[in-house]
């Protein structure tokens, strides 16, 4: 059986001609290399998602089937880099899960969404709204009184000695109406 992913560190700088250190091509970079029967792109894609917050994510396709993922941890040393590798290769396996899992409840999923909208759409009652005759005639009838307005339904009872007053220009408490209501005057004519 053939190894699915090779996980190789470059953390220490090779030595160069003159014995001194020379610069590092990659620092504490985490190479792992994948196969896609394996770990299809989408399970890769969603692995290096949950990484990109912490470290810096490279894929790369380094052959038919097989994808190369770098990490390099943006804060941190070695140590931060050997962790991130095993969380990565633990992520993939719990993407790779997911993805089973939702392939094989995509049914069940799909009818419970589709109950979900078809119930927020509200009864099927419209037909009789549509068959309904509106017409000149009966588009202002008000058979319930539902355009009453309140002071019609709800108004003051009158006594019956301020209707008296009332019908000769006085109000309930004798005072004749002047007809200033809001502060402006207004003239009225007196039969």
């Amino acid at each position: 059986m053939s190894s699915t992913s090779a996980a190789t560190a470059t953390t220490e700088p090779s030595e160069g001609e003159k014995g001194e250190p020379a610069a590092p091509a990659k620092p504490h970079v985490i190479e792992i290399e994948l196969d896609e029967q394996l770990y299809p792109k989408d399970v890769i894609y969603g692995a290096a998602y949950v990484f990109i917050d912490r470290c810096y994510v490279h894929l790369d396709r380094v052959g038919d089937g097989r994808v190369k993922v770098s990490l390099r941890a943006k804060r941190g040393g070695p140590a931060l880099s050997e962790a991130l590798a095993g969380e990565l290769q633990n992520e993939l396996l719990g993407q790779a899960w997911r993805q089973e899992i939702a392939a094989q409840n995509r049914k069940l999923i799909e009818s419970v969404t589709a109950r979900a909208l078809g119930g927020a759409a509200g009864p099927p009652g419209l037909d009789e709204l549509l068959a309904m005759d509106i017409s000149d005639d009966t588009a202002f009838d008000d058979p319930l009184g539902i355009a009453m307005s309140w002071e019609d339904k709800y108004g003051k009872k009158k006594n019956k000695s301020s209707e008296g007053q009332a019908a000769d220009g006085g109000t309930a408490d004798g005072n004749a109406s002047s007809g200033v209501a809001d502060g402006t005057a207004v003239d009225r004519e007196t039969p």
